[in-house]
């Protein structure tokens, strides 16, 4: 009886490292680091910097803390891994903005120059896009803590290609607003 008692505890003790371990590496996996490539400091062709560090994801003068999965709740500025977009998909995007920002443009009467103007900003969008490999890439988002709040409804998100990073922005009330940044590593 003596000896069963020991292995039942013995096992008992296995069974509770084993679910320690899991639990462990678990947590390890939704909290991941970043991937080496992203890190570096980044310049768009308007010399806006993105630095990015293991610990940072600095998009301009904001100063986001690298915490790798979408946190429950910050009161800060974080940046994490969220979902993947691909080329097929960003078309989708800009072709749904770019058809309400004309539309609401319509319906307003907004001044031929200014729809002009948003015609030219989409085709700049396009032209970003077209380097692009029709590759899926695994998207970085940052999240301010007023975001948190729901105080936007707007999307900022990031990607990496085999040369280059992107920014897209994209305001569900002002279509118009849709850009995609390209950034070179400096």
């Amino acid at each position: 009886m003596q000896i069963r008692f020991h292995s039942v505890m013995g096992a008992r003790a296995l069974r509770g490292m084993g679910m320690a371990l899991a639990l462990a590496f678990s947590l390890n996996a939704v909290a991941e680091t970043i991937n080496p490539r992203w890190v570096g400091v980044w310049y768009s062709d308007t010399k806006q910097r993105l630095g990015v560090s293991e610990q940072q994801f600095n998009p301009g003068a904001e100063k986001c803390k690298w915490v790798g999965a979408r946190p429950a709740k910050s009161s800060t500025c974080v940046a994490f891994y969220e979902g993947s977009i691909s080329k097929a998909q960003l078309t989708i995007q800009l072709q749904q903005a770019e058809k309400a920002a004309l539309d609401t443009a319509q319906r307003k009467s907004i001044p031929s120059a200014d729809v002009q103007s948003i015609k030219d900003d989409f085709k700049r969008n396009r032209q970003a896009m077209e380097g692009m490999p029709g590759n899926i890439f695994r998207v970085i988002k940052t999240l301010a803590a007023d975001d948190q709040q729901g105080a936007t409804d707007c999307s900022d998100y990031f990607f990496l290609d085999q040369k280059q990073l992107y920014n897209v922005m994209s305001c569900e009330t002002a279509p118009d607003a849709f850009s995609i940044r390209v950034y070179k590593k400096g």
